[in-house]
């Protein structure tokens, strides 16, 4: 009876030539027709398309053949898409842009779900924010996070994260839910400058050890980032160029210039490939340094990725490929070199750092007659770094490789990964998962103990989901893990969640965390004129307990909805793996395994929608355990440290022009530490680095429907260094400041888009 009224109202209003391909928008909170949509038809079967403004009763006709593709578009509402396999009357519902939409998430999920349904505290930055914020690489974006600090290494040119106070040894950075390779380790310590954004479509952060799903180096949390599979059209071109600033260094021959270029295709029903290039070429800052040398050296990358998807009845299927080349060149200064004849000849020693990456990941999902859903994947990614250091003379240009000890080195890194999982419903209420991951890590170079060395890890994993009450679910989880170096290790799980309503809800997350030292941490020996650092055979397994407890609720001011997320968490880790330093002989480091170390704290966030304003403000206060307090008395167990972040975003109805800045504070970060006073007595002493205000801010324009102009700005305020009074971080850290910038940045961003 309702289809025949449907059909009765579409053949009035379009007439009842066009009944069969009839397309009603309503909107779906008042069932009110949406009239001045802009609605864009692509025949699948041939090249033939069109594009229909709806009229007053919210209606077009789609006289295209079938299978067709829809694309609606309106400045109230959300983009609607859809594939219509056959002719018939159709009607859809609209959802305001101004409604919050739940994100759908898949780390650690058993189904790909919403957010708010997850029993994981699941954060989520998607693309949108990426392009607010002008940000090309996973440094860019995380910066502004709450419980994260971004550390920049100068000396090589590298860009690491610490979570919830933890080290990136223990925050485990995944692509679709496969560890990405790196120069210090599988998946952990990963440098951000290098992972590239451009087929990225939402990054999600889970804190907290995923140990049962992901295995070693989880204790702090993953960073899952999910690439672009699904195509909006048959055909998309995207073109980005930009153009920045270095500080006060301003041109073709200084600052960043990025270019890049991403093509997707659905050549037929079942297939779709993407390939996709970016070159980001920063030239340097020279800043106060000398002659041909950079405070902030010169790195050039050539990043790459290409995707062929197969999806088919119950199946789908992805091969991916990833591609880094970097370069690093670090410029000497120019010394006099005068031959025989008078002449001069002047030279300088420089270094350069060449990384190359290639990643290959073959996945594939569905559901078979005894699961409800799988999951499969097979990767190996093969990275490499290689250091030079030569004498260069200026004059003639040629190069001369020197001979000291670590001059010259090339380090690689190869992984193979394997894994699956698969789900199943064996009773009402009742979710099962059981997976297993194999691990095969080969790593070689000069600086690695007889120049090879291998590790081998076997797992396997179950968890269960338990929905005992409509509103309660209990979620254990068990992981067993076979290591070669360490023996074998069974780590537990527990999480809960009681979803009172849409805006009330509870979890509570326990996790066992294990990471065994990684090949380097074992077996590095790298002994140069300025470096005495030596890996550590006699290391122990780092093992961990995690507790958050996490609350979800919403608030009403007038109209506008806010929501409200509080989450409180506690860490202890024993035998916690980290560099080492003599105080006395700052040259010699070595890996050691602090007896514990914990972390603790809180986080409040709130969002809100007020229009067409968005507003997210949060606050995080963490404390940091050092094991020295407990050496003496009257010193403070937990060192405290504040931040807090604010993002707001404004669009402007007529121009579409969208206004957005984005800022933290990140409050001073203190430890204690041993030193000899001039006495010879071992005292005391409190290191402490100062605190900082960070602010970005961008203005996006439209320009017709395929080009888009941003214009950018960051750390506004001019943050450069901040001073450091004794808290050490590692090899190339610590000394009287930290390095943040080179300085307040603008950018100029043209974007070409074809659908």
């Amino acid at each position: 009876m309702q289809k025949a009224a449907l059909i009765f109202i579409i053949s009035t209003l379009l007439g009842a030539q066009a009944l069969a391909q009839g397309l009603l928008f309503r909107d779906i909170e008042t069932q009110k027709p949406v009239s001045g949509a802009v609605v864009k038809l692509q025949s699948l079967n041939g090249n033939q398309s069109a594009v229909e403004v709806t009229n007053a009763q919210g209606a077009v006709v789609a006289n295209l053949p079938f299978p067709i593709l829809i694309q609606t578009s309106h400045l109230a509402y959300e983009v609607y898409r859809d594939t219509l396999y056959a002719e018939g009357v159709r009607a859809f519902a609209l959802v305001p842009k101004a409604k919050e939409l739940d994100q759908v998430v898949v780390t650690g999920q058993f189904n790909p779900q919403a957010a708010s349904n997850s029993i994981f505290r699941v954060q989520t930055i998607d693309s949108k924010e990426f392009k607010q914020r002008g940000a090309f690489n996973l440094q860019e974006v995380l910066s502004n996070q709450l419980n994260i600090r971004v550390s920049q290494d100068l000396a090589i040119g590298s860009s690491s994260i610490s979570l919830q106070g933890i080290s990136s040894q223990n925050v485990k950075i995944l692509v679709d839910g496969i560890p990405l390779v790196n120069r210090s380790g599988n998946g952990n310590g990963a440098d951000l400058s290098q992972i590239n954004l451009q087929n990225i479509e939402r990054i999600e952060i889970v804190e907290g050890p995923m140990a049962v799903n992901f295995g070693a180096n989880a204790l702090a949390g993953v960073i899952n980032l999910i690439t672009k599979k699904d195509f909006e059209e048959v055909t998309e071109v995207r073109l980005d160029i930009q153009s920045e600033t270095a500080g006060n260094e301003v041109g073709l021959d200084a600052g960043r210039h990025v270019q890049s270029l991403s093509l997707n295709h659905r050549l037929n029903e079942h297939w779709s490939v993407l390939v996709s290039a970016q070159h980001n070429d920063f030239l340097g800052f020279q800043g106060g340094a000398g002659l041909r040398q950079h405070e902030w050296n010169p790195k050039r990358q050539w990043l790459g990725n290409g995707l062929l998807k197969y999806q088919g009845g119950n199946h789908t299927l992805h091969y991916r490929f990833d591609a880094l080349n970097e370069l690093i060149e670090d410029f000497g200064s120019t010394q006099n070199n005068f031959l025989p004849s008078g002449e001069n000849q002047p030279f300088a020693i420089d270094e350069t750092y060449d990384s190359r990456r290639y990643s290959h990941q073959i996945q594939a999902e569905g559901r078979l007659p005894f699961l409800n859903r799988y999951t499969a994947f097979a990767s190996f990614s093969d990275f490499e770094r290689n250091k030079r250091r030569f004498s260069k003379n200026i004059v003639t240009g040629e190069e001369q490789l020197t001979s000291g000890d670590g001059d010259q080195d090339l380090s690689t890194y190869r992984v193979w990964e394997f894994g699956g999982t698969g789900f199943l419903s064996p009773a009402n209420a009742f979710d099962l998962q059981v997976g297993y991951q194999i691990s095969l890590e080969r790593v070689g170079g000069g600086r690695i103990l007889d120049a090879a060395q291998g590790i081998e890890e076997y797992a396997v994993y179950t968890s269960a989901e338990w929905r005992p009450l409509a509103k309660a679910t209990f979620r254990p989880g068990l992981r067993f893990t076979t290591n070669s170096a360490f023996g074998s290790q069974l780590i537990p799980s527990l999480q809960f969640k009681y979803h009172q309503s849409e805006a009330l809800q509870f979890r509570f997350s326990y996790g066992r965390g294990f990471r065994a030292p990684s090949v380097r941490e074992l077996y590095f020996e790298f002994v140069d004129s300025n470096h005495r650092i030596f890996g550590n055979p006699d290391l122990t397994p780092e093992t961990s307990n995690h507790f958050s407890l996490n609350t979800i609720s919403s608030y009403k001011i007038v109209s506008t909805k806010v929501k409200v997320d509080l989450n409180l968490f506690y860490n202890s880790i024993s035998d916690q793996i980290s560099l080492g330093q003599n105080v006395n002989d700052v040259t010699s480091t070595t890996y050691l395994n602090i007896q514990r170390f914990k972390t603790q704290g809180i986080t409040l966030t709130q969002q809100a929608q007020i229009g067409r304003l968005s507003a997210n403000v949060g606050f995080s206060y963490i404390g940091r355990f050092n094991q020295i307090s407990e050496a003496e008395e009257g010193l403070t167990t937990f060192f405290y440290s504040p931040e807090f972040n604010a993002n707001l975003s404004y669009q402007l109805p007529k121009s579409r022009t969208s206004i957005n800045a984005f800022y933290k504070y990140t409050g001073r970060l203190q430890s204690y530490f041993t030193e000899t006073n001039a006495q010879n007595q071992q005292v005391v002493s409190i290191g402490e680095i100062n605190d900082f205000h960070w602010l970005d801010a961008t203005i996006i324009q439209p320009l017709g429907n395929a080009f888009e102009v941003t214009l950018g700005a960051r750390n506004i305020l001019n943050v450069i260094n901040i001073n450091n009074s004794g808290v050490g971080g590692g090899a190339h850290s610590g000394g009287p400041s930290v390095p943040i910038s080179y300085g307040r940045s603008y950018f100029l961003k043209l974007s070409y888009n074809l659908k």
